[in-house]
């Protein structure tokens, strides 16, 4: 495992959350450590993110890529008249831009 300062970045229309900090990186994933809304730690990994990250020409040990992650979301279901017809479950994608620079 190696120590590398990171920055994430979740994009998508309506606005960019953004994650800094330093975290670990494997062969394969970048992990970090993460505080919920709630205010509970947690580790968050971004698996086979290494793969999608290509070197920075001009900048030693700097990488960048993006990762994209599917996730399950739950969505009001309305009828054509615009009554509630319940919940229904869609798989969206999630982009991710990574930035990450690898440390002594």
């Amino acid at each position: 495992m190696k120590k590398v300062v990171y920055s994430v970045s979740k994009i998508n229309r309506f606005e960019n959350n953004r994650m800094t900090g330093v975290g670990f990186i494997t062969d394969e994933d970048l992990v970090i450590a993460c505080v919920s809304r709630k205010g509970n730690a947690y580790i968050r990994v971004f698996e086979d993110c290494v793969k999608n990250c290509h070197a920075i020409p001009g900048r030693d040990d700097e990488f960048k890529g993006a990762h994209y992650e599917i996730r399950e979301a739950e969505f009001e279901k309305k009828t054509p008249s615009g009554e509630n017809a319940g919940r229904e479950t869609r798989e969206i994608e999630v982009e991710y831009s990574v930035w990450y620079k690898l440390l002594d």
